[in-house]
C-alpha cells in the first residue's frame, strides 16, 4: 500500500498517488534491512537468539518501483495533489492513535513480564526498588491503553453517513506523544532491572559448547532451579526489546515528536478554558 508521506502542491503531481500492488509484482525490488540481530541470528542459526523466536524481529526496506504496473482499480489517488493532505492527517489519526495506545502497549506488556521474571529468577521479589520500577512501568502502559481507548471512543463518523470512523484527533496525537516518553523509560526501567547482562550475555549456542556448558550453566543459573536456557532467553528478549531498534522506531513511527506537536497546536481550541476563568471571576464584558 503506498499513500502520500506530506502534503503535495502544484507541480508535485507525480508524487501525489495512492494505490495497492501486490508485493511481488513486476518491477518492485526489495532492499532489506540487516541488522545485528539479523547478524547473530544468522551466526548463531537459532531462531531463538531475536529473543523473540515466535513473532521474529523487527525489519523494514526500501522499496523500489521500476516501471510497475497498477491496475486502474487499485489506484485510489493520482495526481490530486489538494487532497494528499486529507489523505496523510487521516492516515496518521488512525496511526497515532494505535501506535500510541495499542501497539506499544503490547510491547510494554512484553518488557514488564520479562522485567518481573528476572526478577523473579534473581529471587528479589522482596526488592522495593524494584517493585516500584515494575509498578511505574505499569502506569506508564496503562495510560497509553487510556489513551489510546479515548482515541477510540471520542471517536467520529467522518463524513457524516460515510460509515468510515476515524480516532479523535486531540486524543490520538496526544496517544502517540504520550508514548514516545512513556517507552523510552519503560526501556530505561527494564534495563535497571535486567542489569549489564541484557548486552553482554553470550550467545545460547554457548549452551551447547562442550567446552564452556557447564560454566554458562552455573553462572547464569542465579543459584535459581529455573533452567539457565529459559533465564538467557528471557535476559536476550529485553535485549531485542531495549538494547534494538524499537525505541527509536516508537519514536519516529506515526512521525516525529514535532509532528505530534504540530497537529496539536492545530487542533487546540483554549475558548472552553478561557470561558471558564471568566466566569469564575465574573469577568467584566469588553466595551
Amino acid at each position: 500500500m503506498v499513500l502520500p508521506q506530506a502534503a503535495h502542491f502544484k507541480g508535485e503531481e507525480d508524487y501525489a498517488v495512492a494505490f495497492a500492488t501486490p508485493v511481488d509484482a513486476k518491477g518492485i525490488t526489495f532492499v532489506c534491512q540487516y541488522t545485528p540481530f539479523s547478524a547473530e541470528r544468522d551466526l548463531a542459526d537459532d531462531p531463538e537468539e531475536l529473543g523473540n523466536p515466535l513473532y521474529g524481529q523487527r525489519e523494514t526496506s526500501m522499496v523500489i518501483f521500476d516501471n510497475v504496473f497498477v491496475p486502474w482499480d487499485r489506484v485510489f489517488h493520482c495526481g490530486e495533489y489538494k487532497y494528499s493532505v486529507k489523505l496523510v492527517t487521516r492516515f496518521a489519526r488512525t496511526h497515532r492513535m494505535t501506535c500510541g495506545g495499542t501497539c506499544k502497549v503490547g510491547f510494554m506488556n512484553q518488557i514488564i513480564g520479562a522485567s518481573k521474571l528476572i526478577q523473579e529468577y534473581k529471587g528479589l521479589e522482596k526488592a522495593t526498588h524494584i517493585n516500584e520500577q515494575l509498578a511505574e512501568m505499569v502506569v506508564l502502559r496503562e495510560t497509553g491503553r487510556a489513551c489510546g481507548l479515548a482515541a477510540a471512543h471520542k471517536g467520529s463518523e467522518q463524513p457524516k453517513g460515510s460509515g468510515v470512523f476515524l480516532p479523535d484527533e486531540m486524543m490520538g496525537n496526544v496517544s502517540k506523544l504520550n508514548v514516545c516518553n512513556a517507552f523510552w523509560r519503560v526501556m530505561a526501567l527494564a534495563g535497571d532491572i535486567g542489569g549489564g547482562l541484557i548486552v553482554t550475555l553470550p550467545s545460547l549456542k554457548e549452551l551447547k559448547n562442550p567446552e564452556v556448558k557447564d560454566y554458562v550453566e552455573e553462572f547464569y543459573s542465579f543459584g535459581s532451579d529455573e533452567p539457565t536456557e529459559n533465564i538467557m532467553k528471557v535476559h536476550k528478549l529485553l535485549q531485542n526489546w531495549t538494547a534494538g531498534l524499537h525505541g527509536v522506531g516508537t519514536w519516529h513511527g506515526a512521525g516525529p515528536v514535532m509532528a505530534q506537536k504540530i497537529m496539536l497546536q492545530r487542533v487546540i481550541n483554549y475558548d472552553h478554558e478561557k470561558e471558564l476563568v471568566k466566569r469564575t471571576l465574573n469577568l467584566k464584558e469588553k466595551k
